[in-house]
């Protein structure tokens, strides 16, 4: 426990040197047996806990380190202490910490040279500069470049009146050396820079001078050779043989016999020539290219001062170790479709470097068997069936565009990918095919926190070639319209842009742990303009066709925001809302069924199966087809809470809320029409109880849920919980990963 006088107690909980079970429940599964003996002990005292011995010398060193901590902080005259119980033969420790007032400073400067906070200019790849460099090498001569944007102190991390906080120093000297390492000073680091505080002035008071040593060495660095070493093994170095050579644009190419990657992939991903000034971000870019190439298993860079007369002339080193190429991926899933289970085999073929130049090659098949359930009836569209799906893909490593290949390359890890899909749905009673198309181009900063991708051109056909007579019959006679369209031949063709920015990039953990995502697509505009444009004629709906199918024509948008917030250690609060919209319009009245939204199921108002959820008040008793549980606008917000019971088993109590409506009001979807003053009675809400299995590789999830608020019902009927059976009104989940 922690008794804490101020601020900070969260923040000084990892100072603690000893900290109790993590559960009751871990400790007594350990103790459910004696010893380790056999098999089965082992196994219980695997996933049980130790018991946590109380240690003095702990306390003590967890006093100290709080202590310090808070004069790290500013808090100079802080009081830690420590006191403990140890009655019944259990130790209660607790820690009594008083930050009393902190030191503050009253003014701060830097007494860096002028010169070195100066933006020094890159040198161009040019003849000039290659002989200027060869004068440099042979004659000593130096040049001193010219003043260019000057260092500005206001964005320095440390202001009058701060703590005196020696984290947002060391922010601060940081900040301090990547701003000169990124202007040609290759030998300045953090520890060039040193603070003069005087505490003399005024008590908790200080006045603080930001100074660099040895000022006369610091001179800016230039870049005489850049040298690629591909096939490169760290483990295996001293087998590393070159058969092959080369000067490719300014770049010095080594190759071993497997001549790993093309150089023109070696020149694009590397922005740095001969003439150029040190720049510390220029590297970490190049590593940060390389490494996002699925090809490339490791990659190094290292800067040498190399053997010159001019000793500030360094060679950059990049060093490039190939990965596995070859990958085979195989699985055997259970799959529940509107609740018929069924069984799937999913194989997946990659090779990561088709043409040696990281171009990614994904060949995926799948197979699945559905056991529909019912009795086949005289409809007969209740028959088992299977489903055979082939998609092959190729990625490039770069973007596929004119003008502006080299900027975003640059800038960013690009990628451009072609897929082909198609797939079969075979029934007793009906044939189904879907044809796709994509052609996509994604991108991410080197800090990997926002991800855009785009579908340039996304084509989309789905076909149904052969249909029974009885099939025909029951759609044509004794199906309700809104059904019977979701089996019409179809043809979508558009672009699609998501965006997902997230916090959790580079393996960082956060306190606050957030992702946002926005998707937009729209879909059959350049086909309506080109039809009307060429006076095409309409079918008797008074649709354009294509190839004698109409074209979907619709705007669809959708933005999701997920936070966790981590209490502590054990504890975690996470929240979810997500809202979508889709207009159909020009060439259509309807969305295809694809495309329109539905709720329900493990990642939506768990109380309800999937797609038996809406829309709006539409009840599901006036039609048991899922077909019908469908809209154009979707609302789902959702709260979890997740405590830690073992280190491998997460226990997580749950509510949801949320439902779709239609953006039109259709006869065979009575009360699913969006009104302002209705929808808000109409959002459902479902609450259960969860188990999270952390299997190291993957969470298994394990999720029940029950009805309490059934928008389905009359109002005053709503309320559902404890005034029907629980069962009857429930549903379960198995699913992999968390739900948001």
């Amino acid at each position: 426990q922690m008794e804490d006088e101020g601020t900070g107690k969260a923040a000084l909980l990892p100072y603690i040197q000893q900290n109790p079970n993590s559960s009751k429940w871990g400790l007594k599964i350990y103790n459910l047996v004696d010893n380790d003996s056999n098999f089965i002990k082992k196994f219980i005292r695997k996933i049980g806990e130790p018991p946590v011995i109380f240690s003095n010398s702990l306390m003590n060193l967890s006093v100290n380190e709080l202590t310090i901590e808070l004069i790290n902080r500013g808090y100079l005259n802080a009081e830690v202490s420590a006191q403990v119980d140890t009655a019944n033969k259990k130790a209660s420790v607790v820690y009594s910490v008083v930050h009393n007032e902190p030191c503050i400073i009253l003014n701060y400067t830097n007494e860096i040279p002028q010169r070195l906070l100066t933006r020094q200019p890159n040198r161009p790849l040019t003849r000039q500069n290659i002989m200027n460099i060869v004068k440099r090498i042979f004659r000593q001569k130096k040049d001193i470049p010219g003043d260019h944007e000057t260092f500005d102190q206001r964005w320095a991390l440390i202001e009058e009146g701060d703590i005196f906080d020696m984290n947002a120093l060391e922010a601060e000297r940081t900040r301090v050396s990547a701003f000169l390492r990124n202007r040609g000073y290759y030998t300045i680091t953090r520890d060039n820079l040193h603070y003069l505080a005087d505490t003399t002035l005024q008590p908790n008071r200080v006045d603080l001078k930001l100074r660099l040593l040895d000022t006369l060495s610091a001179v800016p660095y230039t870049i005489a050779r850049v040298n690629v070493y591909s096939g490169y093994d760290p483990l295996f170095k001293e087998d590393y043989r070159i058969v092959d050579s080369m000067d490719y644009k300014g770049i010095n190419i080594h190759y071993d016999p497997l001549h790993f990657l093309r150089p023109a992939v070696i020149h694009e991903k590397i922005r740095l020539r001969p003439g150029d000034l040190f720049r510390e971000r220029r590297g970490e870019a190049i590593l940060s290219h390389f490494r996002a190439l699925d090809c490339v298993g490791m990659a190094d860079l290292q800067y040498v001062q190399g053997n010159y007369p001019d000793s500030t002339l360094l060679d950059c080193n990049v060093y490039l170790t190939p990965g596995n190429i070859h990958s085979l991926q195989a699985g055997l899933e259970g799959t529940n479709n509107a609740g018929d289970m069924g069984v799937a085999l999913d194989v997946t073929y990659g090779h990561l470097n088709l043409f040696n130049g990281s171009e990614l090659f994904n060949l995926n098949l799948r197979s699945a068997y559905e056991f529909v359930g019912g009795s086949s009836g005289e409809n007969g569209i209740n028959h088992n069936y299977y489903e055979l799906n082939i998609r092959p893909s190729l990625t490039f490593p770069k973007f596929h565009l004119p003008f502006i290949d080299d900027y975003v390359n640059e800038r960013f890890s690009s990628q451009t990918q072609y897929s082909l899909g198609y797939a079969i749905q075979k029934r007793p009673t009906y044939t189904r095919n879907f044809f796709n198309f994509n052609w996509k181009i994604r991108w991410t900063g080197h800090a990997q926190e926002i991800t855009h991708s785009l579908s340039l051109l996304e084509i989309n056909y789905i076909s149904m070639p052969w249909k029974s007579d009885k099939f025909r019959d029951y759609l044509n006679s004794q199906i309700d319209p809104l059904t019977r369209y979701s089996y019409d031949d179809i043809f979508t063709a558009g672009v699609d842009y998501s965006l997902i920015y997230t916090n959790a990039a580079m393996g960082r953990m956060w306190e606050h742990l957030y992702t946002f995502r926005f998707n937009v697509e729209t879909s059959g505009n350049a086909l309506y303009g080109l039809s009307r444009a060429t006076r095409a004629g309409k079918n008797e709906d008074g649709q354009y066709t294509l190839l004698g199918n109409p074209f979907a024509q619709y705007v669809k948008g959708d933005f999701d925001l997920a936070h966790t917030f981590r209490l502590d250690t054990k504890n975690v609060l996470a929240f979810h809302a997500g809202i979508g919209m889709a207009y159909p319009y020009g060439n259509s009245t309807i969305l295809p069924f694809e495309k329109r939204y539905y709720a329900g199921g493990p990642n939506s108002v768990r109380g309800w199966n999937t797609r038996y959820l809406g829309p709006g008040s539409y009840n599901e008793g006036q039609a048991g087809d899922p077909t019908t549980h469908v809209g154009d606008i979707s609302f789902i917000a959702s709260a979890e809470y997740r405590f830690k019971l073992l280190s491998w088993l997460e226990p997580a109590l749950f509510v949801d809320c949320g439902n779709i409506w239609t953006i039109k009001e259709y006869p065979n979807q009575s009360g699913g029409y969006f009104r302002w003053n209705t929808f808000y009675k109409e959002l459902a809400v479902g609450a259960g109880f969860g188990l999270r299995f952390d299997l190291n590789f993957l969470i298994l999830r394990l999720d029940a849920g029950t009805k309490i608020y059934n928008p389905a019902h009359s109002e005053g009927n709503r309320w559902v919980l404890f005034k029907e059976p629980v069962w009857g009104n429930s549903a379960g989940y198995i699913a992999i990963g968390y739900p948001f």
